[in-house]
């Protein structure tokens, strides 16, 4: 552990969860929690999953001010690979990256950059920033980082639906093809005698719905050609305890369409006060394509979410027609890149060059054209 004073805030870089937790259970008391990734449940299994891998150093930043009184904490780690990098704890599954804040956060641009430095100051020596996903509030107050550092919109968003009504005067709020749709995919499913909805309690189903649901989507993205990572033994193991765990204390939610022992469609979610997050989807397909499972468990999920008081229905990141036809916002997420050595310069400036040319469309559209001729 180092500890480090800068102007008027004291940083503490703790090195595992473990030594962490006592200092950021105050955050999880009383601050704004931006999404459930910022739970104590999401952070305190992703550390004890990944923490033991040769590439990853953890580094869990708790900034107070001169009275002692919270302010910032950061779940970070530094990552070793070509670069030394120092990001979020994420390695491509926490959806949304933010600091959890303290009743002294900084509240102007000033305060923010004098927290920065007081960071950055006692942060390991490495080569390169690099935070993705980064939401821009926090509970309604900006994102210290944000202000800080600036940052560059992400091609990624979040997807939110929010419903502070009841639930069926927010259903005929729907565009009357997306509503009619949803109706039809229920009478279709349940017309098989065996169809129907659950949320899975006991861990012994828990284990075999969760297996069929990772089978699924193991096979659903290798068909398509695309990378896969998350049958590989830490990832697996992270959601398995997230799982189990959170059931014991409704942080995580398994729901599903089954036909007899059949698993029609799967659904993770992790969740915190009225938020509700979707964490990992799976469907059969095949016969039941013509009742659109994927959309049908998701909306079966959220009428039954609603009644217990869920208000925020995230349907994470990724520009999915499913999630468009839920009518969902799109919530906003910016980069920050940030070189601390000469090694991060290439990435920074290509980062850099990457936004420069997404902000002028006729730029881009000239550049597709050039490497399309090139290849």
């Amino acid at each position: 552990m180092s500890s480090g004073a800068r102007d008027r805030w004291t940083v503490t870089v703790h090195g595992s969860w473990q030594e962490a937790a006592g200092d950021w259970r105050p955050f999880f008391a009383e601050g704004p929690s931006p999404t459930p990734f910022q739970a104590e449940p999401w952070l305190a299994h992703w550390y004890a999953a990944f923490s033991g891998r040769p590439d990853v150093q953890p580094l869990l930043v708790h900034v107070a001010d001169a009275g002692g009184a919270a302010a910032v904490a950061l779940p970070l780690i530094l990552r070793r690979d070509r670069l030394r990098t120092i990001e979020f704890a994420d390695l491509g599954i926490t959806d949304y990256n933010a600091p959890l804040l303290g009743p002294a956060a900084p509240v102007d641009v000033a305060e923010a950059l004098s927290l920065w430095r007081a960071v950055r100051a006692s942060l390991p020596p490495a080569d390169l920033i690099e935070f993705t996903k980064v939401v821009t509030e926090i509970g309604g107050r900006p994102n210290p980082l944000v202000q800080a550092l600036g940052g560059e919109a992400s091609h990624l968003f979040g997807n939110y639906v929010r419903i502070d009504t009841d639930y069926e005067t927010w259903l005929r709020s729907l565009a009357k093809e997306n509503r009619k749709e949803l109706g039809r995919f229920w009478r279709v499913f349940t017309r098989d005698e065996r169809a129907r909805f659950i949320f899975v309690e006991d861990a012994e189903t828990v284990r075999k719905i969760y297996g069929y649901l990772t089978a699924q989507q193991s096979a659903r993205i290798r068909s398509l050609g695309l990378p896969y990572l998350l049958d590989e033994p830490d990832y697996d193991a992270f959601y398995r305890d997230m799982l189990l765990d959170g059931l014991k204390d409704g942080s995580a939610k398994l729901s599903a369409l089954v036909a007899g022992d059949e698993l029609v469609a799967g659904l993770f979610g992790i969740a915190h006060g009225d938020h509700y997050s979707m964490v990992r989807i799976s469907t059969a397909g095949g016969e039941w394509a013509n009742c659109s499972p994927g959309r049908l468990v998701i909306e079966r999920t959220m009428e039954a979410l609603h009644r217990q008081g869920y208000r925020v229905f995230d349907f994470t990141i990724g520009d999915y027609g499913h999630k468009r036809a839920f009518e969902v916002e799109r919530v906003p997420l910016v980069s920050i890149h940030e070189s601390l050595s000469w090694r991060g310069w290439s990435t920074v400036g290509y980062e850099g060059a990457k936004a420069f040319v997404k902000r002028h469309p006729a730029i881009e559209k000239l550049a597709r054209k050039v490497l399309r001729r090139a290849a």
